[in-house]
């Protein structure tokens, strides 16, 4: 029988001024949203949020806005991660003070890590935090892959799941493997980051998603949640088929541009006004 124990978190944009500063006063308004909707929490400053874009007093400020308009009512997933393990334990810090729920960090990128450099680059920074802490693979961006091997030790040395946005199915399987394996799988969660793939994972015992769609449609993600909990498979897979379309017409154009302008339509029909800039070099 499916799970309860599933979560759909939002991977947070970040809105922007016309002078290319965040915009928290949107952000915060955004955040009351999506929470309304029934989304189970936020991931700020990742991907979708153009975290690597953002400097690191910017960082913490978005995470604490983001943790401060929350208000405990779900938990925030705060990405840090860059491409030295300094900055990232740095930033770490900086957002556990700023009261993060739990880390979340990208493979190093840039440069070609070995397998014994990403377990090094985690091991430090999970020494420096009490808090939980998610490793997130997403080599078409860092350049560096998240090998099974890697996570299976990093499991055995506390880490709390994995972000999963390689795109790759089978890889995802191999995560979920080591998960039933290594854990107990309440201890060790896989996120599917792939709105394209999340009834799938749901089916091969994921725990959830971390999806960029969810800005725009929570709706959409918190329904498939339910209709797979109570066990609709018929409604399950018509969400999903819809998350697909939706997905294919934010797609267009330039990286996050078709997803933030829609987000900024659904936003001002709900009273709040929410800009659609992205920042340099993006916008």
């Amino acid at each position: 029988m499916p799970s309860e124990r599933i979560s759909i978190v939002t991977a947070l944009l970040t809105p922007f001024d016309d002078r290319g500063e965040v915009e928290h006063e949107a952000l915060r308004a955004h955040v009351d949203d999506l929470i309304s909707e029934g989304i189970d929490g936020l991931m700020p400053c990742g991907t979708s949020g153009e975290g690597p874009l953002l400097g690191e007093d910017e960082v913490t400020a978005v995470i604490g806005t983001v943790v401060e308009t929350a208000a405990a009512r779900v938990p925030v997933l705060a990405h840090v991660g860059r491409a030295a393990t300094g900055e990232t334990v740095r930033l770490g810090r900086q957002a556990t003070d700023a009261g993060a729920t739990a880390l979340v960090a990208c493979l190093p990128y840039y440069y070609a890590v070995e397998d014994r450099q990403v377990i090094a680059h985690y091991t430090t920074l999970m020494a420096s935090t009490r808090m939980p802490v998610y490793a997130y693979t997403i080599p078409s961006r860092t350049g560096n892959d998240l090998s099974p091997g890697v996570v299976r030790t990093l499991a055995g040395e506390g880490l709390a799941g994995v972000k999963d946005s390689t795109k790759s199915f089978e890889r995802h399987l191999e995560y979920l493997e080591i998960a039933r394996d290594i854990v107990d799988p309440v201890d060790f969660a896989v996120f599917m980051g792939s709105d394209a793939m999340v009834l799938d994972a749901l089916q091969a015992g994921a725990s959830g998603s971390v999806s960029a769609l969810a800005n725009l449609r929570p709706d959409l993600l918190a329904s498939l949640k339910r209709a797979f909990i109570e066990d609709d498979q018929v409604e399950a897979k018509s969400l999903q088929e819809e998350i697909a379309r939706v997905r294919a017409e934010v797609s267009r154009g330039p990286a996050l541009s078709g997803l933030k302008r829609a987000v900024a339509r659904r936003l001002s029909a709900r009273g709040i006004a929410y800009s659609a800039r992205l920042r340099a070099p993006l916008g």
